[in-house]
């Protein structure tokens, strides 16, 4: 198989999860959350399938694989959150949570973008990936709880998010700084 179908093969499923962005929107409006769960159940596979996939096929050092990664999962997330705060449901996420996991990914994405396109460096942050993964299980945990008509507060769960955000971003921040030269 030539690389570049290799590669185009990990891209095709990274950007899955912007179209599975809106089937998750259409299945929430519609009260569906059953389908909800499995639309966030593809997506987090989507997101672990394409970085396996590159390294099994040695496309990991892709260019566009590198950009087209994180603006799929941050496409899915930030649509996945602002339709659980739009749709309201019976156990709710916080205005303060929505708005920090949105404003983070809406400020970071610009600057990644810059590192990635003007210097050529795409940096992979740890905790920005524990993060995400929080996200997911946020998601999935918000509409599980949901479906199955659980009536709690998600602020212990929201403090988490707030707070691997915030890491998140500050680790972003710090591997983007420019570094002196010993």
């Amino acid at each position: 198989m030539p690389d570049w179908s290799k590669e185009l093969l990990v891209d095709l499923i990274s950007l899955s999860r912007i179209p599975l962005s809106f089937s998750f929107l259409y299945f929430l409006s519609k009260g569906e959350l059953f389908a909800c769960l499995l639309v966030l159940l593809v997506g987090g596979i989507s997101d672990k399938l394409d970085g396996f996939l590159a390294r099994l096929l040695n496309v990991e050092k892709s260019f566009w694989g590198k950009i087209l990664d994180p603006v799929g999962d941050r496409f899915f997330i930030v649509i996945c959150f602002l339709s659980l705060y739009y749709i309201k449901l019976d156990v709710d996420v916080s205005t303060l949570a929505v708005f920090l996991t949105v404003f983070q990914d809406l400020i970071l994405a610009p600057m990644g973008f810059y590192k990635a396109f003007v210097k050529g460096q795409a940096t992979i942050s740890y905790l920005g990936k524990i993060a995400t993964l929080y996200q997911y299980l946020f998601l999935t945990s918000t509409v599980m709880l949901n479906l199955l008509k659980v009536s709690v507060s998600l602020h212990y769960m929201e403090l988490i998010l707030i707070l691997l955000n915030l890491l998140s971003a500050g680790h972003h921040i710090y591997l983007w700084l420019p570094r002196r030269k010993s």
